[in-house]
């Protein structure tokens, strides 16, 4: 099925099914490269203060990029 197909098949779908498809198609392609995704913000590592202050003193854009980082997947 080429992309002229599929397109307008997709765009009468409803937002949750797009979502819905979109997940499908990076799970699909995960398992095809053997690619391996943190999707749980439980599996990344537990915040270090010493990395940040301290002896290994680092800038505020550090900082703000691993919060930055920490925070994604977080809902409003």
């Amino acid at each position: 099925m080429s992309n002229d197909d599929l397109l307008p098949v997709v765009s009468r779908l409803s937002h949750a099914e797009k979502f819905r498809l979109v997940q499908l198609m990076f799970q699909q392609l995960e398992e095809e490269e053997g690619i391996v995704v943190k999707t749980n913000p439980e599996e990344s590592a537990p915040f270090d203060p010493r990395s940040f202050y301290g002896r290994g003193q680092a800038t505020r854009e550090r900082v703000d990029v691993y919060l930055t980082a920490s925070r994604e997947g977080w809902e409003r």
